[in-house]
């Protein structure tokens, strides 16, 4: 047993509550089976602490690669009930902090890779890279990691405007640049000048 907590401080180091179970090989793909420990959460929309569960579930997490071999987490997650009568909110399911995200499919760490991946490479080469990093993905998935960048909490002092091409000789676009930070501003859908005054 103490291999386990051993080996999931390794393997899993950000995630906060979790207990490992199980870990196993199956077909060149580490199974890590594993369930949370904490004893009470808090629903996320009235903050009131419950200990009361609902009904368990399991979910498959994709997580880093561990020696060339692809991770899989089946993660046991438990549903709560929230007691607070004036909440709307009458169950909740918990997150392993560090590990879970609503509806997420993979952990923080392989979306980290796979949005490294689609900035450098890509779709399709990107999906071929992931698949012999061991962390297969199709290309929407992988293209669906890129996000518009944040916009700033002021407006920039020095503002850049430039065109770029989404598809060479048809189709143009301008991007928006604060120039002292070097950080996108946002991204227009052509390059009239209608549309960079408005």
């Amino acid at each position: 047993m103490g291999d386990l907590f051993v080996l999931k401080d390794v393997l899993f180091p950000n995630s906060v509550g979790m207990v490992l179970d199980r870990l196993t090989e199956v077909g060149g793909v580490v199974v890590a089976e594993a369930h949370s420990a904490v004893p009470e959460l808090r629903c996320p929309d009235c903050a009131t602490a419950s200990h009361r569960v609902h009904s368990r579930y399991g979910r498959r997490l994709a997580e880093y690669p561990v020696g060339g071999r692809r991770v899989v987490v089946k993660l046991e997650v438990r549903r709560f009930f929230c007691d607070a009568p004036d909440c709307g909110r009458r169950t909740f399911v918990e997150q392993v902090e560090g590990l879970t995200t609503r509806y997420a499919r993979a952990g923080p760490g392989v979306k980290t890779l796979w949005r490294s991946v689609a900035l450098t490479a890509g779709g399709r080469p990107g999906m071929r890279l992931c698949r012999s990093l061991a962390v297969p993905t199709g290309r929407a998935r992988l293209l669906g990691q890129l996000h518009a960048p944040d916009v700033p909490a002021h407006s920039p002092r020095v503002l850049g405007v430039d065109d770029f091409a989404f598809r060479r000789s048809r189709t143009y676009g301008t991007i928006l640049l604060d120039v002292e930070t070097s950080t996108p501003i946002d991204l227009l859908a052509d390059r009239t000048s209608e549309t960079l005054a408005a």
